[in-house]
């Protein structure tokens, strides 16, 4: 699922072919924990982020180069714009299943 760029909704897409959902935001002492150190990371009060969203990958699955901005009016009026994004990985593979930031200098992944 993505977000329509006109209408704010949710749509399925090709562009990302994962499952995953949102976790009520301080729905538990663990998930108020995460929020709690992601806000002292990236100085930013808890209460502005969005709820954690947790994705599932299988093998093969992708969600293809995007920037994490909307488009839509809707969204952009519910908060704005993103200005950080934090990814955690809750796995570890053997290959594959890396982040990669294509318009980075240098190689980061």
């Amino acid at each position: 699922m993505v977000a329509d760029n006109e209408s704010g909704d949710s749509i399925e897409s090709e562009v990302r072919t994962s499952s995953g959902m949102f976790l009520q935001k301080a729905r538990d002492e663990v998930v108020a924990d995460i929020e709690a150190r992601i806000a002292a990371w990236t100085f930013l009060p808890a209460e502005n982020g969005e709820s954690m969203q947790i994705i599932h990958y299988e093998n093969g699955q992708k969600y293809e180069p995007h920037f994490d901005y909307f488009h839509d009016k809707a969204n952009q009026e519910l908060g704005g714009h993103r200005i950080a994004t934090v990814l955690m990985y809750l796995s570890d593979v053997e290959s594959g299943g890396e982040t990669v930031f294509p318009n980075a200098e240098g190689k980061l992944s």
